[in-house]
C-alpha cells in the first residue's frame, strides 16, 4: 500500500501493537493521513512527462537538522508542471517568472548542469533570503496567537449543554474539533515521540479550553514541542511544495490551523488564492471547526476577505460588529480599541481598509438599534410597533374627537399617560433585570469557558449589568425579556401611574373612568352622532390592548433575535455557531451590510460598490400632500438670516402629534406673509386671503435680481417652489410623498388612518362573509358589543353640528 513509501519509520508504526489498537479510529486516520503527506512531498513528480516547466524550491543547508515527523529532514525539491495550467492562474508574480531576464537569473540558481528532456521553462519559487519582500513575507506568515494554540480544539472536551427553558441543544456544540483538522505537527517536529506516543493526538479531560499557558496553573501548561515559532523558514518551504502540487492537482491537506494559516498567506503572495479556496474554506466552516470563526473572527475575516470566502465573511462579519457597536454605545467612548469585548473574547488585527466596513457598520447598527430603543421610550411606541395595535387607534381616534374643555378630555389623557407609564416602565425593568434563566446561564459560561480562563472569567450576568441601556439594547437578552416578561391583565389592571402620586388610582379604575365617559356620551347621543363613527365598540379593553402589546412586542423582539435562545437557530446561511448566543446576530440587516464588498452573495444592489447614509426621518417636512399638508413643521428655501432662524417650539405635541398651525421654524410669522394672489412676501396678510397664491402669482423678473409680481410692486424674488402639485413637473415627487414613511407629528392621523382601514377591511369582510369563523371569534372578544348595525364609515371625517350647537363644525366631542 502507498503507505509503504515513508520507510522504516512509518513501517515502525504499523507494527505497534498495544497502544495503537486502543486508538479510536478518526485518530488512526488523523496519523496516517499525517505521515502519508509527508511522504508524498517527499516523492513529488509529475505524472505527465510532456509538462514542460520545472519548478524547484531550495531549503537551507542545515534543514537536514529540522526533521519532520518520519524522523528525515528536508532537502530540495523539484516538481514538474504544465504551462498552460501556470499561466491560467493569471497571477502577474507567475507570469513575471518567465520573462527572459528571470529565466537566466533562475537557470544559474540551478545546480544542474543540463536541464531534464522536455523542460523549457525553469521557476525558482525559494524565498527571498534578505531584503523587503523577505520583511513583507515574514510578516504575512507570522502566525497569530490563536493560530499558534488552536491544536487545543482538538483536545479540550467542551462541557455537554443540556436542553433547558430558553436552550435547545446544539449538535456537536460538546464535541471536539476532528484531530484530523487540528492535531497535525509542524514541519519542524519538536516531539521525540511521534511513533511511539499518540495520546497527543486525542482528548483530554484536563485541557481547560483553547487558552494560553499560565505558569501558576499546570492544567493549562502547553507541551514544548506545541510551542512553534511564530515564523520558519522550513515551514514556508514546506508550505510553497504544498501549494506547488496544489497547482498540479494533488491534494492539500490542512490538517492544522498553523498549516492552514501559512498555505493560505503563501498563495496570497503569489497571487494565486483560487487554489486553496476550496480546502481553506471546508477547514473553516467544518462543524464544530466554526468555533474558530466565533473564538477569533478577525482572523476569519482577514483569510475570508483575502480569498473571497463569502460565507465566512458574512459571519465572522456580523460577530465583529456586533461587538464593536457595543464599544460604540458605551457611556464614556474610547479612542481606542478595547482588548477585549464585553464578553471578555480577547480581541485580534483584522487588517488595513481604506475604508474600514466592520466600523462604518458598527457604528450604524448601535445608531440602528439605539433607535429602536427610543422608540420603545417614546409616547408613539404603540403607533410603530410592527404589529398594529387596535384598541389604541381605536382610543386616539376618540381623544382626536374631544374638545380641550370637556371633562371627558382629562379621562383621556390620564387614561392615555398612564398606559405609557406602564409601558415604559416595563422597557426600564427589562433593561434592569434580564431573563437570565439558569439553563441560559450555564449555555452561555459553557460557551465561554471555551476561550476564557477561569481565573480571568466573570460571570456573564456582572458583565451585563456593568452595560448601559443603549449597550443593552445590542444584547438578545433585553429583547427575549421585554418580549417574554410583558405584566400579566392583574398586574397590568393594579398598576399605579408613579407620576399621579396625587390621586393614586391605579390603571383599571382609569379605564373605567374614561368608558363611564364614553357610556354617558352614548346614552345621550350628546356631542357627536356616534352612529356616524366606526362599527366597533367604542369601550376601552385593557384585556384586548394587553393581548394585542403582547403580539406587536414579540414581533418587534423576533425580528430583532430572530429567536435566539427561544428555538434552535445555529445556522446563518451554512455555517453552524455554537459559541455567539450573547450577541444579536440575526439582527444585521442591509444598513449594515452594505458595507461588505459587491463579491460577497446577494449584497450586488447595483449600486456599483457606492453607498451613503440613508434619508432622516421627515422631522421638518410635509405629514402629507393636499388637504393635510401641514406647513408648521416645513422649512422653506428662503434665504433668512441667523437672526431669523431660531428652534420651533410653539407646536403642540399633545396626544402625540403637531398642531397644524404654528410659527415658521424659520422665525417669519405667518401672520406677517403676504398670502394674496399678488405678493410673495410683504407687510401685512389681509384675513382669509388663500394660501395658494403663494404660487399662483406669475412675477416678472427684474434687472436687479427682483420680481414684478401681476397686480403691482417690487419683491424679493421667489424661492423655489416646495409644493407637491399632483399636476405640476414633480408629478415623481408628489407620488414620493405620499408613501412617504410619516414623522413623529403624524402618529394621530397614522392611528386614525389605520384605524379606519381595519374597520374598512372587517365591514368588507362582513358583507361578503368571507370568514365565518374570524367574525365568531371577534364576537367572543367583545369587539361588537355595542355595535348595532347601523355604523357607517360616511360623514366621519366630517361632523355636522347638532340643533343645540353641542358639537362644532371640526366634529369635537
Amino acid at each position: 500500500m502507498a503507505v509503504s513509501q515513508t520507510g522504516d519509520n512509518v513501517n515502525l508504526l504499523y507494527g505497534l501493537g498495544g497502544e495503537r489498537k486502543n486508538l479510536n479510529p478518526a485518530t488512526v486516520n488523523a496519523v496516517d493521513s499525517h505521515l502519508m503527506e509527508i511522504s508524498s512531498i517527499r516523492l513529488t513528480s509529475s505524472s505527465d512527462s510532456r509538462d514542460s516547466v520545472l519548478a524547484f524550491v531550495r531549503f537551507p543547508k542545515d534543514a537536514r537538522l529540522a526533521p519532520a515527523c518520519d524522523g528525515k529532514g528536508w532537502e530540495d525539491v523539484f516538481i514538474r508542471m504544465n504551462y498552460e495550467k501556470l499561466m491560467g492562474l493569471g497571477s502577474t508574480k507567475v507570469h513575471e517568472m518567465f520573462t527572459d531576464s528571470a529565466q537566466r537569473r533562475f537557470r544559474r540558481r540551478l545546480p544542474l548542469t543540463t536541464l531534464p528532456p522536455g523542460i523549457e521553462y525553469v521557476l525558482d519559487f525559494t524565498p527571498p533570503q534578505e531584503g523587503p519582500e523577505l520583511a513583507d513575507l515574514t510578516a504575512a506568515l507570522w502566525l497569530p496567537r490563536i493560530i499558534k494554540i488552536w491544536f487545543l480544539a482538538g483536545n479540550y472536551i467542551p462541557e455537554p449543554v443540556v436542553a433547558g427553558e430558553g436552550v435547545w441543544k446544539r449538535p456537536l456544540a460538546d464535541r471536539a474539533v476532528g484531530s484530523i483538522m487540528t492535531l497535525g505537527h509542524d514541519d519542524v517536529c519538536k516531539s521525540n515521540s511521534c511513533l511511539t506516543d499518540f495520546s497527543h493526538w486525542q482528548t483530554n479531560e484536563n485541557v481547560l479550553g483553547i487558552i494560553d499557558e499560565h505558569p501558576g496553573h499546570p492544567g493549562s501548561r502547553i507541551p514544548d514541542f506545541r510551542k512553534v515559532e511564530d515564523y520558519c523558514p522550513i515551514r514556508h518551504r514546506v508550505s510553497i511544495v504544498r501549494l506547488l502540487r496544489a497547482m498540479n492537482g494533488d491534494g492539500l491537506l490542512l490538517n492544522s490551523a498553523v498549516r492552514m494559516w501559512t498555505v493560505a498567506q503563501v498563495a496570497i503572495n503569489l497571487e494565486v488564492p483560487q487554489v486553496v479556496v476550496d480546502p481553506v474554506t471546508q477547514w473553516l466552516v467544518a462543524p464544530p471547526n466554526t468555533k474558530f470563526i466565533e473564538i477569533c473572527p478577525e482572523k476569519a475575516f482577514q483569510l475570508a476577505y483575502a480569498l473571497k470566502i463569502p460565507s465566512v465573511l458574512i459571519a465572522s462579519f456580523k460577530i465583529l460588529v456586533n461587538e464593536r457597536a457595543v464599544d460604540y454605545a458605551s457611556s464614556v467612548p474610547s479612542s481606542r480599541l478595547p482588548e477585549f469585548t464585553w464578553a471578555q473574547r480577547r480581541r485580534d488585527d483584522y487588517g488595513d481598509f481604506p475604508s474600514d466596513p466592520v466600523e462604518y457598520a458598527s457604528r450604524s447598527f448601535a445608531e440602528r438599534m439605539s433607535t429602536k430603543l427610543r422608540m420603545l421610550q417614546s409616547d408613539q411606541v404603540f403607533i410603530w410597533l410592527p404589529k398594529t395595535i387596535s384598541e389604541w387607534n381605536k382610543f386616539v381616534v376618540l381623544g382626536g374627537l374631544i374638545e380641550p374643555t370637556n371633562p371627558w378630555k382629562e379621562a383621556y389623557e390620564e387614561l392615555a399617560a398612564a398606559l405609557l407609564a406602564v409601558f415604559h416602565q416595563h422597557v426600564q425593568n427589562s433593561l434592569a433585570t434580564p431573563a437570565f434563566p439558569i439553563s441560559v446561564i450555564d449555555l452561555l459560561e459553557a460557551q465561554r469557558k471555551h476561550y476564557i480562563p477561569w481565573w480571568d472569567r466573570t460571570p456573564i450576568t456582572v458583565l451585563y449589568s456593568d452595560l448601559n441601556p443603549s449597550q443593552k439594547a445590542l444584547t438578545p437578552f433585553f429583547w427575549k425579556t421585554l418580549k417574554d416578561n410583558i405584566p400579566p391583565l392583574k398586574e397590568l389592571s393594579e398598576f399605579t401611574n408613579p407620576n399621579d402620586n396625587m390621586k393614586q388610582r391605579t390603571l383599571m379604575q382609569l379605564v373605567d373612568q374614561f368608558n363611564w365617559h364614553v357610556q354617558v356620551s352614548q346614552a345621550g347621543q350628546r356631542a357627536v352622532p356616534w352612529s356616524s363613527l366606526p362599527s366597533s365598540s367604542h369601550f376601552f379593553s385593557l384585556a384586548r390592548f394587553r393581548d394585542e402589546l403582547r403580539i406587536g412586542v414579540g414581533e418587534l423582539a423576533n425580528s430583532v433575535t430572530g429567536g435566539q435562545l427561544a428555538a434552535l437557530n445555529e445556522h446563518e446561511g451554512a455555517i453552524p455557531f455554537y459559541l455567539s448566543d450573547h450577541l444579536l446576530l440575526n439582527a444585521l440587516d442591509e444598513s449594515e451590510m452594505k458595507y461588505l464588498p459587491l463579491w460577497a452573495d446577494g449584497l450586488d444592489d447595483g449600486s456599483g460598490g457606492v453607498f451613503q447614509e440613508p434619508v432622516p426621518l421627515a422631522e421638518m417636512g410635509p405629514s402629507e400632500p393636499g388637504p393635510g399638508y401641514h406647513t408648521g413643521f416645513t422649512v422653506p428655501s428662503y434665504g433668512g438670516t441667523a437672526a431669523d432662524t431660531e428652534t420651533l417650539e410653539g407646536g403642540s405635541r399633545a396626544g402625540g402629534y403637531a398642531s397644524t398651525v404654528a410659527q415658521s421654524s424659520v422665525g417669519i410669522d405667518m401672520g406677517v406673509l403676504a398670502l394674496d394672489d399678488e405678493s410673495y412676501f410683504g407687510g401685512g396678510t389681509a384675513a382669509g386671503k388663500s394660501m395658494l397664491a403663494q404660487r399662483s402669482a406669475t412675477p416678472t423678473a427684474t434687472a436687479d435680481g427682483n420680481s414684478v409680481v401681476d397686480g403691482g410692486g417690487v419683491h424679493p424674488a421667489p424661492p423655489p417652489s416646495e409644493s407637491f402639485a399632483a399636476d405640476s413637473r414633480e408629478d415623481d415627487d408628489y407620488a414620493d410623498a405620499m408613501f412617504a414613511q410619516p414623522a413623529d407629528h403624524q402618529v394621530h392621523g397614522m392611528a386614525i388612518e389605520r384605524y379606519m382601514e381595519e374597520e374598512d377591511m372587517q365591514e368588507q369582510r362582513d358583507a361578503m362573509d368571507l370568514d365565518d369563523n374570524y367574525a365568531d371569534d371577534m364576537d367572543d372578544m367583545g369587539f361588537y358589543d355595542s355595535d348595532d348595525g347601523s355604523s357607517t364609515l360616511d360623514g366621519f371625517e366630517e361632523i355636522n353640528a347638532d340643533a343645540d350647537g353641542d358639537a362644532n363644525a371640526s366634529g369635537r366631542i
